[in-house]
């Protein structure tokens, strides 16, 4: 399995977006979470997560996303989900990823203005 057709990280001035697809389950988090903890920066204190292309999420992605929660918190930053839907979308809420510890944002576009909403023009 490519990690490329799993995640991909884009870092920007107000955030850092980690686009995932397809399945986010066992098998690819054992895969993807050394490269993904290499890749991004260490620095990094808001995330947004794009779940649009995610179809499936299990414990395994759970306790990815947990870590990434971890690291957005030590940052002093803030973590945000976007456009989940589906299965996804119904563990995210189940699991209490939701209220005061992260956001969960509708589209991707709602993700990115509720971090560079505070930056000064």
């Amino acid at each position: 399995m490519n990690i490329n057709n799993i995640f991909e990280i884009q870092p920007a001035q107000d955030y850092t977006l980690i686009r995932f697809y397809g399945f986010i389950d066992a098998s690819t988090v054992q895969q993807i979470r050394p490269v993904l903890q290499r890749q991004l920066p260490e620095h990094s204190a808001n995330l947004i997560i794009d779940m649009r292309e995610v179809g499936f999420l299990d414990s395994h992605g759970v306790g990815l996303f947990v870590s990434l929660l971890k690291q957005a918190h030590r940052n002093k930053g803030h973590m945000a989900f976007a456009a989940a839907k589906g299965q996804p979308s119904s563990v995210l809420q189940m699991v209490g990823f939701n209220g005061g510890l992260v956001s969960y944002c509708p589209t991707l576009s709602d993700a990115y203005a509720l971090f560079v909403k505070n930056r000064a023009v």
